[in-house]
């Protein structure tokens, strides 16, 4: 398998830092969502024109691939989300800049009438992958919310039309207040449209380390690798929002242990 890992539980990182982490964990691409306590990719200096080569060049020498950018650009309200699409395209500019794959965007909440919400979401969607795709950065869906079951999300990319750079991102976390262990009805319906996986545990809600949960996480890789799956598995570990978790180092120990543990390889 090959591992990925969010900055979102280790926002205050430097670049240097985020990866000496990931060249510990073997983590071979990383998802941008904060360094240096920045929150908005505009201003990471990391990403600004002066400094962007250097970020590449050591990017490149660490062997980390800079996979996906994180937004928080959502397209369900109506009073937002004109001004969220052209977020969006400022992201991708900054993706493609840097040499990010992907952004991560959301649909979030259903709001009513619910039709004319997921229409309006599929047509924010169609106008940012249509700007992302003459930049060769694809646009990913975090399954996120209420776009969390196959009804919303199939209802959603029936009325897309630019779908050739579009994605999901699922959230094993977020669905399985759904789905709980029948959360491979979710993947085979969703599984052409997913292109990367959100690693989480929890029990209920309440976010804890890998394999102090109820989440299967081990079954879900060891199912989507048998079945073909080449993306990454991500460990978004929710330190910024819950700082009371522990530090991202030790999300990532456990992770690795369950792993090895389990006879799961990950590539370098």
């Amino acid at each position: 398998m090959k591992l990925c890992f969010s900055t979102l539980g280790c926002h205050d990182y430097s670049l240097s830092e985020i990866l000496k982490l990931a060249q510990t964990y073997h983590v071979s691409a990383i998802e941008v969502r904060g360094i240096d306590n920045e929150m908005s990719n505009e201003r990471i200096s990391d990403f600004m024109e002066y400094q962007v080569e250097q970020t590449k060049k050591d990017l490149k020498q660490a062997g980390v691939i800079p996979l996906s950018l994180g937004t928080s650009c959502k397209f369900h309200d109506e009073s937002t989300v004109d001004k969220n699409i052209e977020k969006a395209k400022t992201e991708i500019d900054i993706a493609q800049r840097v040499g990010f794959k992907a952004i991560r965007v959301f649909g979030n909440n259903i709001v009513e009438p619910e039709t004319e919400c997921i229409q309006r979401v599929a047509k924010a969607l169609d106008a940012v992958c249509a700007y992302a795709k003459n930049k060769d950065v694809q646009v990913y869906l975090e399954v996120h919310g209420d776009f969390n079951t196959v009804e919303c999300l199939n209802a959603l990319i029936e009325q897309m039309e630019h779908k050739e750079n579009f994605g999901l991102i699922w959230d094993i976390y977020h669905t399985h207040a759904v789905y709980g262990k029948q959360w491979s009805v979710f993947y085979e319906a969703m599984k052409p449209w997913i292109h990367h996986v959100h690693i989480k545990d929890s029990i209920g809600r309440k976010l804890t380390l890998p394999n102090e949960g109820e989440l299967e996480i081990v079954p879900i890789i060891r199912y989507l690798t048998k079945d073909g799956y080449t993306g990454w598995f991500s460990l978004e570990w929710e330190r910024k929002w819950e700082p009371e978790l522990p530090v991202l180092d030790t999300a990532l120990t456990c992770l690795c242990d369950l792993l090895k543990a389990s006879g799961i390889h990950i590539e370098k």
